[in-house]
């Protein structure tokens, strides 16, 4: 259909032509198109409305007289060309297909099934690969069984690009593999991989285009200098560690473009050239929480390290994402910077950092049941609420079942409490104890205030400082030959005021390899019994260090020393008294067990303690084993003696995990009394200091 628009007199005329039903030439058609644009503008005003809109029309005059027929010219068409008899030719029969890859194996005699192989590389090991390509190699994986040809073909062939790669990647690209496969006898073959890796290509130019020439100091220290072999692998870190420093100074919008590695055809050099956009300076702004929120903008301010207005640096923001994490109250989160397209007097752009996180579980119910020798039965369950009260309101109850303890406590923790990284605790404790040293019910309500490391993040200075108010009813097991006030129930109330300071200077939380730690705990208290009021002070100093002395070999050890001063030993509630022996102190003891006993055998308790361990530690993947020798010593006197210590020797195994190593230690007392068992187990959760 075609369709035309013409103009006369003011008017404007359309037509409609049919191509496809009227028999008409080309220049009919253009004929009948002027036609139509030279009618009379009558023909172009709308018909008188008509009473009848549906009476037939008139009849088309000579409508019925037949066209005139004009000879049509013949067709001529061209000539047909001959086929292909490849084209027409029946197909080969499937039987004559060889499914075997095309490889560049060459047979001396032809392989039959089952055919079991020797695997030589030649020329590679100059290259320092060669444990690289038989860690991935096709070829030596199956080199103990049996394979057919067609096995051989395919994974020397896989092995042929394999090594290819390798060598690309290391920069040999005029390297040339060759796979040779002889048959000597029946059933065995061997397959020679011959390389000859040419020359080494190297760096001849560097060249960062997106570094803007009144910044030059952001280029220095790139990974990637002239003469250097070609790696890909430092092509792929150059970069990243330049990404990272441009965020870190400054460039939250940085982006790396596109990559250009020329070689050159005359020399084994070639050049680098990156792309890419630095984009503007930015500043900090302010947070906003996207998707989940336990808490607001402002505490999330508090966990921040950075402040607005302050500079851009992604380690600041890495370190925030990563404190949030420690919350616990994410189950994934992300932060990115936003330009808020707004710049500070300096031209920098104000970024908003937008925190995307979803919801973690906020509750968590956990339970263990288990048997020692040492403690006997024991069944404990808790269970936690991570937000009971916003912000970082955590909510933990506890119960504990067993045979020499019942007990049960709640805790609410706050943590980063108006300040990074600090933690305020509240917690009530009802307990039943009846270990070897005294038996006591006890209540105890306490808050206090700290900073601590978590597996998550170790911090080099931590403390605490707390205020304990407790009642007790407790009664001492060991009977002396003075006059014992420990042979009846005794009623305690007393308040304490612990506080102590560590620092840590070690390379890992459960596992450190290196390093020492320092620990000084000072903890003045008042006891009063009846009338009789009593005020001492428990002090203790810790510490504790790891040398490595060979490949995977630590060498550990830990010290520990305690006294309390300003009251008689008899006239301190037993459970507040000193005690050694178990798997926290000398293992291979019982628990309470080191040091004097009464007349009847059992822990007296102390004013003095000494404690101290050594442990040689060897890791070997992802087990290890530690043998081990601890000493320990409780005295009577105020401050550690020396006179009377107990040895206890042992050996260990360590499965090391992503969250920590998980111990299992058997020792033995050297010199055991009647309450100590013959061999002790202990399994835990980190190393034993």
């Amino acid at each position: 259909m075609t369709e035309m628009l013409a103009f006369a007199a003011g008017h404007v005329f359309v037509g409609r032509v049919s191509l496809s039903r009227l028999p008409v030439s080309r220049g009919m058609t253009v004929m009948m198109a002027g036609l139509l644009a030279m009618g009379s503008p009558a023909l172009a005003q709308n018909p008188p409305a008509d009473d009848d809109l549906f009476a037939p029309l008139p009849p088309i005059p000579d409508a019925d007289k037949p066209l005139p027929e004009e000879p049509a010219e013949p067709l001529v068409l061209p000539p047909v060309e001959a086929m292909d008899p490849a084209l027409v030719a029946p197909l080969p029969p499937l039987a004559t297909f060889d499914p075997a890859p095309r490889t560049d194996i060459s047979f001396t005699n032809v392989a039959s099934d089952g055919v079991r192989y020797r695997v030589t590389v030649e020329g590679l090991q100059p290259t320092g690969l060669e444990s690289n390509f038989r860690r991935l190699s096709a070829l030596y994986r199956g080199q103990n069984r049996p394979a057919t040809a067609a096995q051989l073909a395919a994974r020397a062939n896989a092995d042929k690009q394999l090594m290819e790669r390798l060598l690309f990647s290391e920069g040999w690209y005029s390297a040339t593999v060759a796979v040779q496969t002889d048959f000597e006898t029946e059933g065995e073959a061997d397959i020679r991989l011959i390389v000859v890796p040419g020359e080494r290509y190297s760096w001849r130019e560097i060249v960062l285009d997106l570094i803007p020439a009144n910044r030059p100091e952001l280029a220095q220290g790139f990974g990637l200098q002239v003469g250097d072999p070609i790696r890909a692998v430092a092509v792929e870190e150059a970069e990243g560690a330049l990404l990272l420093k441009l965020n870190s100074n400054g460039y939250p919008f940085a982006e790396i473009g596109v990559r250009d590695v020329v070689l050159d055809t005359d020399k084994p050099t070639g050049t680098y050239l990156l792309t890419g956009d630095i984009g503007p300076q930015g500043v900090f702004g302010d947070i906003k929480l996207t998707g989940y929120r336990p808490f607001n903008e402002q505490h999330a301010q508090v966990i921040a390290r950075f402040r607005p207005g302050q500079p851009y640096d992604a380690r600041l923001v890495d370190d925030f994402r990563r404190a949030l994490i420690a919350t616990q109250q994410f189950g994934g989160v992300t932060v990115s910077p936003v330009d808020t397209g707004i710049r500070d007097a300096e031209g920098r752009a104000v970024t908003e950092m937008q925190v995307l996180g979803n919801r973690g579980p906020q509750r968590l119910l956990t339970g263990q049941i288990g048997y020692a020798t040492e403690e006997g039965f024991r069944l404990e369950g808790s269970w936690r609420h991570r937000n009971f009260i916003e912000p970082e309101g955590m909510l933990t109850t506890r119960a504990v079942l067993g045979t020499e303890e019942q007990r049960a406590s709640a805790a609410l923790s706050f943590g980063n409490f108006r300040q990074r990284d600090r933690t305020l605790d509240i917690s009530a404790d009802l307990a039943n104890l009846d270990p070897a040293a005294y038996s006591a019910q006890q209540f105890t309500l306490g808050v206090g205030i700290g900073r601590a490391s978590t597996p998550i993040w170790q911090k080099r200075w931590t403390w605490n400082a707390a205020f304990e108010l407790g009642i007790s009813r407790e009664r001492g097991k060991g009977v002396t030959l003075d006059l014992d006030p420990d042979s009846g129930r005794r009623d305690f109330l007393f308040a304490s005021l612990p506080l102590w300071v560590g620092y840590d200077r070690s390379n890992d939380l459960l596992d450190p390899t290196s390093g020492y730690r320092l620990r000084v705990d000072v903890n003045p208290e008042v006891s009063r019994e009846g009338t009789n009021v009593e005020t001492y002070a428990r002090l203790f100093l810790e510490g504790s260090a790891y040398q490595g002395v060979a490949k995977s070999t630590v060498l550990a050890g830990r010290a520990r020393v305690g006294a309390i001063t300003g009251a008689d030993l008899l006239k301190i509630a037993p459970t507040r008294r000193l005690y050694a022996g178990g798997g926290g102190s000398v293992r291979g003891y019982d628990f309470q067990s080191v040091g004097s006993l009464g007349v009847n055998g059992l822990p007296v308790g102390g004013r003095g303690l000494f404690e101290s361990s050594v442990e040689v530690r060897h890791r070997f993947g992802d087990f290890g084993a530690v043998a081990f020798v601890d000493a320990g010593s409780v005295n009577k006197d105020v401050g550690p003696s020396f006179s009377d210590v107990r040895f206890g020797a042992g050996v260990g195994a360590r499965y090391f995990t992503s969250f920590g190593p998980i111990r299992i230690d058997v020792a033995r007392a050297i010199n055991r009394s009647k309450l100590d068992p013959p061999f002790a187990l202990y399994i835990s959760i980190g190393q034993a200091f």
